[in-house]
């Protein structure tokens, strides 16, 4: 119920913005106002986002994860959200080269028409951003800048109007916009860098790795952490992937230890978690299968120790496999002959 009253939050938002854009349109075929025709231009590229934003949303909730999209479509809102960003980018764009090219040539625009196109736009775009800013979602708050970009663009438009009734400065109307435009630069690139984040799965904001690992080294049963991966699926989804080394266990340890290792990630709002549990022996066995036979003339106490001493500087990335082995059987032997 929550995400289909966001889906419809959007929805009115999108709809009020594209008939004010239509409205815009005709006012300024009416008056004549080329200032009022480009700006109608900038609101319906408002609206294509909106527009996008809409229908991400509805997909990323309503439907399943498939065989194509084996996480679902959770991340399409994300998608939106870059799109919504990019757009509101080359918006301001185009705003500052309007603006600087009016400042080199002011014009006084029709003023009476300027003040009801801008009440109109203040009610209307207030009210889309209204019915978005309980959203919490990325996408949701892109689409928030978008629509308080434009209320805050006219009530500068109503200021700047009602002066001109009283003042000659057609000056007054490009040196606000540059200053508006500036400000809603700041929180879009501060968005987009949250979506490129997230897109390129960096570790989610508040999530302490390094913690996180020692979290699971100090749990009974692990020898070693391996593989182990957060990222971000959503802004507020996260998703796990761990390898993780442990001692001989029978089955119901090995259970207990994977109910353990969930709740290490209890606090952390997962959509999917990976744990892969392995038995350390087996995996060191298994790591030098094919070199059996240089293991074999060695004794039982010899060969573990030099298995062990081999899997970690293979580890550790000193040298190949067989590197690894002649060095473990080395160092196995020199302290087999210190004892």
């Amino acid at each position: 119920m929550a995400h289909e009253h966001k889906s419809n939050n959007i929805k009115v938002a999108f709809f009020l913005n594209l008939s004010f854009t239509m409205l815009e349109l005709v006012g300024g075929l009416i008056s004549g106002s080329i200032a009022i025709i480009a700006d109608s231009l900038h609101d319906f590229a408002d609206s294509l986002a909106l527009g996008l934003g809409w229908y991400f949303e509805r997909k990323s909730e309503r439907e399943e994860r498939n065989e194509r999209y084996t996480y679902g479509y959770k991340r399409f809102s994300m998608l939106s959200a870059l799109i919504n960003a990019i757009v509101l980018v080359l918006g301001a764009v185009y705003i500052f080269y309007e603006s600087i090219r009016r400042i080199m040539h002011p014009q006084m625009p029709d003023v009476k028409w300027m003040i009801g196109i801008a009440i109109l736009g203040v009610i209307l775009n207030g009210i889309g951003a209204w019915k978005l800013k309980s959203g919490k979602g990325l996408n949701s708050k892109v689409l928030t800048i978008h629509l308080m970009e434009d209320t805050a663009g006219w009530v500068a438009v109503l200021i700047v109007s009602i002066i001109l009734l009283f003042a000659d400065i057609p000056v007054l109307d490009p040196i606000l916009a540059i200053v508006i435009n500036v400000a809603v630069l700041v929180f879009v690139f501060v968005k987009l860098a949250e979506v490129v984040k997230i897109f390129l799965q960096r570790v989610p904001k508040g999530v302490n790795l390094p913690l996180l690992e020692q979290k699971l080294l100090c749990l009974d049963g692990v020898e070693r952490v391996e593989h182990f991966h957060v990222w971000g699926l959503t802004e507020e989804k996260k998703v796990v992937t761990v390898h993780i080394k442990t001692k001989d266990l029978d089955m119901p340890e090995l259970q207990a230890l994977k109910e353990a290792v969930q709740q290490v990630f209890e606090a952390l709002n997962t959509e999917h978690i990976t744990i892969d549990l392995q038995s350390f022996s087996d995996y060191r066995h298994n790591l030098f299968k094919e070199y059996q036979d240089r293991l074999q003339v060695l004794d039982e106490k010899a060969r573990d120790l030099a298995l062990q001493f081999a899997e970690e500087f293979y580890h550790d990335q000193h040298g190949t496999k067989a590197e690894a082995l002649e060095r473990g059987i080395t160092k196995a032997e020199m302290e087999l002959r210190n004892l």
